[in-house]
């Protein structure tokens, strides 16, 4: 083989990485803490993962913590109670951990009346609820209302492994500040969890669809998140392995408490009509009317009609009445537009069109519901719409799945923002003379990366043909001169030669070996194309 023509050093450009590319454990978790109502703890073992089961047999663990005056009650038990201990009950703990009173006010429905039925208060600076223990007003921090929901977790992980230690990523929403991921850490190691790293919700549900181990196309991805409180919206690029947030909007104004809203507004309306009582006149028939319109919705996700019965709804007066899926998707049609407009404005604003977005990820417990499904599908016509994982187990897989990646090395920083050097254009392979031509790294692939092809050589099988590296955009018959990295002759071919294989490692210090071989003619070659060398 004859030398290298010309070399020229492949550019490199910084990103912020969230995925790694490593083997993992037989078993270890991945937890998904929610801004509003729920948590999800996943375990995953040979390559599979199952969401962990509560002790009530649900998948889905409500984020809510009540305080009695002898214990402290949390998950299902904690919001069944919340009717009768409104005042000591204390949910969406995650908005205010880690923030300032004006912080909150700046967080997405930080200042509404909906966000807790135990509103927090900044006393000393910290975020505090005030409970009623017996005849004592206890002043209880964020911070400890985290570490019990935690703490929960824990004891649902340890029912389904024998591991002694419990290894874990933790999924946080995009808009987490620093602070309130250090307070979510540190809550989680309270309750002995060895915390790998965090992952945010867009990150963790690219992961979940193993969307970031191609390292040879570049794609954009919409990831909408419909949670109880805030919707959020978020544009990833995916170029080798790397994920990057090129945008994320959020939005409190509609969410899936809007929609269970509605249902409580239809719901009341024909209460009125029937017995000309107003079942929102007191927040305790309100909040039984509001707990069966979401469990209304919930049914309604996944079967054509519902009932709904309420004892002793208003004055003693039962109520029972049935919805169809048509009716309620009537009934909350321009809200699931919204839903949509913001996922239609984050691509907008990263400077794209519905053409260039490949695929579109659901998560989150309202984006479960086949009307916004079918609009989001109608919406992004070319794009693959991935719901095939329930969309509120999404998260809690994805951050499984880093959580595998990242144990299958003895030690590791920290991956919550890290920066790694990455091509800012990608780079191709050409053998001259034949139809093959192909992307051996795309835009944005990280430093020590591998990859491999095989190259048909043309026919009749020539003595010699000419293999050229080149860099550009996208894929090119005529690169430009000052393109091409490397051009290597390949002599002394057989007529049986049909392929070369070419082996390419991109390493950390920028420079990219490759190694030639074919089987045939036995030929077998290694040469680098240095960075910052000619």
């Amino acid at each position: 083989m004859s030398a290298v023509a010309r070399v020229v050093s492949p550019s490199t450009r910084k990103k912020v990485h969230f995925g790694s590319q490593l083997i993992g454990k037989p078993c270890y978790f991945g937890a998904k803490t929610s801004a509003v109502d729920c948590v999800d703890v996943v375990t995953i073992a040979d390559g599979k993962f199952e969401v962990v089961a509560n002790a009530a047999g649900d998948r889905v663990t409500p984020a809510v913590v009540a305080y009695h005056d002898m214990e402290v009650v949390t998950g299902l038990a904690a919001k069944q109670g919340m009717i009768r201990h409104a005042a000591n009950t204390i949910q969406n703990v995650l908005r205010v951990v880690g923030t300032t009173e004006d912080e909150n006010q700046g967080q997405p429905g930080g200042g509404s009346s909906s966000g807790g039925v135990c509103r927090p208060n900044w006393e000393g600076g910290q975020a505090r609820y005030s409970v009623q223990r017996g005849d004592k007003t206890v002043q209880i921090t964020a911070d400890e209302v985290i570490t019990h929901i935690f703490s929960l977790l824990k004891e649902i992980a340890i029912a389904h492994t024998s591991e002694p230690e419990l290894p874990v990523v933790i999924c946080v929403p995009a808009w987490s500040s620093e602070s309130t991921v250090a307070v979510v850490k540190k809550a989680a190691k309270k309750a002995t969890f060895n915390v790998q790293a965090t992952v945010s919700q867009p990150a963790a549900a690219v992961l979940a669809y193993g969307l970031a181990d191609d390292n040879k196309q570049n794609e954009y991805v919409v990831v909408l998140h419909c949670g109880g409180t805030t919707v959020v919206a978020s544009i990833v690029e995916i170029a080798g392995g790397l994920l990057t947030m090129k945008e994320s909007i959020t939005s409190s104004s509609v969410a899936g408490d809007s929609l269970t809203n509605v249902l409580v507004q239809h719901f009341a309306k024909e209460f009125y009509t029937k017995y000309k009582g107003d079942p929102l006149e007191n927040r305790r028939s309100r909040r039984k009317l509001y707990n069966a319109s979401e469990n209304c919705k919930h049914v309604l996700s996944t079967m054509n009609t519902s009932q709904v019965y309420v004892e002793s709804l208003w004055e003693g007066v039962d109520f029972s009445t049935t919805l169809s899926r048509a009716r309620f998707d009537g009934l909350v049609a321009g809200t699931l537009a919204a839903f949509l407009q913001l996922a239609r404005e984050a691509v907008q604003r990263s400077g794209l069109t519905e053409a260039q977005i490949s695929k579109v990820i659901l998560s989150g417990g309202s984006a479960k519901i086949p009307r916004l499904q079918q609009l989001v599908g109608d919406a992004f016509p070319k794009a693959d719409l991935l719901c095939s994982l329930p969309p509120d187990e999404v998260l809690a897989a994805g951050a499984s799945m880093e959580a595998a990646l990242l144990l299958g090395q003895p030690t590791h920083p920290s991956v919550a923002s890290s920066l790694v050097p990455a091509l800012a254009t990608s780079i191709f392979c050409k053998i001259l003379g034949s139809e093959s031509n192909e992307c051996v790294f795309s835009r944005g692939t990280p430093t020590h990366s591998r990859q491999t092809l095989s190259q048909a050589l043309p026919t009749p099988a020539p003595a010699t043909c000419t293999v050229m590296i080149y860099e550009a955009e996208e894929l090119v018959e005529e690169p430009k001169e000052e393109a091409i990295l490397a051009q290597i002759d390949v002599t002394n071919l057989t007529q049986d030669s049909k392929l070369l294989r070419l082996d390419f490692h991109l390493k950390s210090d920028g420079s990219l070996h490759i190694v030639l071989q074919e089987t045939q003619a036995k030929i077998n070659r290694t040469f680098i194309i240095e960075s910052g060398r000619s």
